[in-house]
């Protein structure tokens, strides 16, 4: 296959480094990755300023590969109708840290993924829990997983209008318990706001802790067990659950 690789973390990180050294084993690739970090940018798109697009030269990778100053969302459109040719898949990480439930609502790597749903393209998105305290991840192991599952469903369940989002437990690779495909869970966070700065603009730093998920059928489940997982992800937010209800109230019906 032909296969776009991009991410949010950038066209050094090590993540698509290691992404791109496994699926170069049996596939074509093209890398069209943005030139900084561009995480959590969710499926933001440059408007009204040029994209700058530079040729890279990657150690140890014999394939081409673009930096593009813009977001993940811009990488994956300049790669399937600027750069590339002909391409079958997008695959979007080896992201640091996961995006997992609603999570992936920000999500730079989620969002490039989806763009390449949104014209017709399959795609994939893996993401790999880390400790942001360390800078020691394996993204060895992650990429392994995108081989083992690429492999799976390349023939059977590859569709031009989902995107499968992967992530990968932060256990060592013997501790993976195997893959479980599930629903997206819902992340929600406790916000602190610290302020370091009272003048006419207050500046504040905020961090959060990720409430607990009481579901037991979720990513966010799983993936705390030691598993690997995969969620079939879909662009259309539509609430089929409702719509007619909703139809009848302001329509009359």
């Amino acid at each position: 296959m032909n296969i776009l690789i991009t991410n949010d973390d950038g066209i050094s990180a090590k993540g698509i480094r290691a992404l791109a050294k496994e699926v170069i084993k049996k596939h074509n690739i093209i890398i069209v990755a943005p030139r900084e970090q561009q995480s959590a940018s969710s499926h933001s798109i440059s408007i009204n300023k040029p994209l700058k697009i530079r040729k890279e030269k990657l150690e140890d990778l014999d394939c081409m590969a673009y930096s593009l100053v813009g977001t993940p969302a811009d990488c994956t459109q300049a790669g399937l109708s600027l750069l590339g040719e002909n391409i079958d898949l997008v695959i979007s990480g080896i992201n640091r840290g996961a995006n997992s439930g609603t999570d992936v609502l920000y999500s730079g790597t989620v969002s490039a993924a989806t763009e390449g749903a949104l014209y017709g393209v399959p795609s994939i998105a893996i993401s790999m829990q880390v400790d942001f305290n360390k800078d020691d991840e394996d993204y060895g192991k992650a990429a392994k997983w995108i081989s083992v599952i690429l492999e799976m469903v390349q023939d059977k369940c590859l569709r031009d209008d989902v995107v499968l989002n992967i992530n990968v437990p932060n256990v060592r690779e013997e501790e993976i318990k195997g893959v479980k495909v599930c629903r997206m869970g819902k992340a929600t966070y406790k916000s602190r706001y610290i302020l370091i700065e009272d003048k006419e603009d207050k500046v504040y730093l905020k961090n959060g802790i990720r409430n607990e998920s009481k579901d037991k059928d979720t990513d966010l489940y799983f993936l705390s067990q030691g598993y690997v997982t995969v969620t079939p992800l879909h662009f259309d937010f539509t609430n089929f659950n409702i719509i007619k209800e909703i139809t009848n109230i302001i329509e009359g019906k």
